[in-house]
């Protein structure tokens, strides 16, 4: 049994940025108007609605996007479209720190006061912001802005950072960096806190000889185009020539490692799931790199988006998946939006969707926006997340492979172990696997920061 409150309805600004997300309701069981003609005296569609839980962490997205906080009328509301208990739509929006469920301003800068930040100056930031503005949460400017103290915000080689949250009918989120209190307090005041950051160099490519980071810098990461210029998606077309088969031992031949820690053989981990009798299997690109002082995922997702979409596309290829999830973490908004655009633009260049380059091959991938938890960069409990639960790591056995995301096989690598499946098909695996070490082939991505002449991303055997 849940109690749902009885109190004010949702407000027509918090139903719109719900339907938007979750389409109009279809009848009054719904969160729609009552039609006695339509609706009669029996619910129906229940289990239609509870099997679109995975969609209430965008819709959540949605009301803070709009309002600045999740009331609980618009969190009744949301509960009512997707048929889960308030209580356990509570329990969600309170997992996150990104989402707020007791009134606050519109215009929020969230101050990183993390490792990296510190070593620069954000102590003494947020001390001048105290100063200026007041302690950190309580409303200024007749309510309409606040600053926040943050966990690391992933910019940590342009320290010290702020995300900048603005709500309303046309929502932004901007990352400016380096910042310092007098530049806060000035967007906070501003007319339009929200106008976009000049752009500021802080990665460094390692120079010749890169592999990984070869076209950063050099493509522009919006154009297609120009990724295809420079050698893009040559990889898939070889990959769909090639068939499964043959990329799961040109990836095992690579002794590929898995880069988000726990170097489990890449080869055999597809090879598992592409031999699972259950169906659907889904492929999972774990970009919610949250860990203080690395940002190298970030890099990739900003500045060469095109190539996560391709190498989550040759993946999918290999191990028999239809649908991928890219989950990239809330404080990311340049990388969610370059990663979603690419992949609108993939979609329409036939290199997503039903047919892949005229191959018979269906694969599309949906992006998933975290909201602030560490813990959702630990596989299991980013399942939890995209299903719409609060992202809490599950008990291993069973593990992904056989049952993973929705209780499926499901296929999970991050962003830099995906991205070397293209240079492994471009110089095949043997070769690939003569770089690097015998215990660590290829080449690995380092983040430098804090105290550092020339912080940044670099590359290496």
């Amino acid at each position: 049994m849940d109690l749902h409150v009885i109190g004010p309805l949702a407000s027509p600004a918090e139903r719109a940025a719900v339907d938007a997300v979750l389409g109009p309701p279809t009848s009054g069981w719904a969160g729609g108007p009552r039609d006695s003609a339509v609706d009669g005296h029996a619910a129906r569609g229940g289990h239609a609605a509870r099997a679109r839980r995975s969609e209430l962490l965008p819709a959540l997205h949605a009301v803070q996007a709009r309002i600045g906080w999740i009331s609980q009328p618009a969190l009744n509301y949301v509960c009512k479209r997707l048929a889960i208990a308030p209580a356990d739509a509570y329990g969600v929006a309170t997992f996150f720190a990104l989402f707020a469920t007791t009134p606050r301003p519109p215009v929020v800068a969230h101050v990183c006061d993390d490792i990296a930040c510190r070593l620069a100056g954000a102590e003494g930031l947020c001390a001048d912001l105290e100063r200026a503005l007041g302690p950190a949460g309580e409303p200024v400017r007749d309510g309409r802005t606040t600053w926040l103290r943050s966990p690391c915000l992933g910019l940590c080689d342009r320290a010290p950072a702020a995300l900048l949250t603005v709500a309303g009918e046309e929502s932004r989120s901007l990352a400016v960096a380096p910042v310092d209190a007098a530049g806060i307090v000035s967007r906070l005041e501003s007319d339009d806190p929200g106008q976009a950051a000049a752009p500021t160099a802080g990665t460094v490519p390692s120079g010749a000889g890169s592999r990984l980071l070869a076209r950063v810098g050099v493509v522009d990461p919006a154009s297609l185009d120009d990724f295809r210029a420079h050698g893009g998606y040559d990889a898939l077309a070889r990959a769909l020539g090639m068939g499964p088969d043959a990329i799961l031992a040109e990836v095992t031949a690579s002794k590929l490692m898995g880069r988000g820690g726990a170097a489990f053989p890449t080869g055999r981990k597809w090879a598992a799931v592409a031999a699972q009798a259950a169906q659907p299997h889904y492929l999972v690109c774990n970009a919610d790199e949250s860990e203080p002082g690395t940002f190298k995922d970030r890099v990739l997702l900003e500045d060469d988006p095109f190539l996560i979409v391709e190498a989550m596309t040759i993946a999918a290829f290999a191990t028999g998946c239809s649908t991928g999830y890219l989950y990239i973490r809330g404080e990311y908004p340049e990388a969610e939006a370059r990663v979603d655009d690419a992949i609108r633009q993939a979609r329409s260049a036939g290199l997503l969707g039903p047919d892949i380059l005229g191959s018979g091959f269906a694969f599309d991938i949906e992006l998933r926006r975290g909201a602030g938890a560490y813990i959702c960069g630990e596989e299991t409990a980013l399942f939890e997340s995209i299903e719409g639960k609060r992202g809490e790591p599950r008990n291993k056995p069973p593990f992904p492979v056989e049952v993973g995301l929705f209780g499926k096989p499901t296929v999970i690598n991050n962003v830099e172990t995906l991205v070397n499946v293209l240079e492994i098909l471009r110089v095949g695996g043997s070769a690939y696997a003569k770089v690097g070490t015998a215990e660590s082939t290829g080449t690995r991505l380092f983040c430098l920061s804090g105290r550092v002449q020339t912080p940044g991303v670099y590359e290496v055997e």
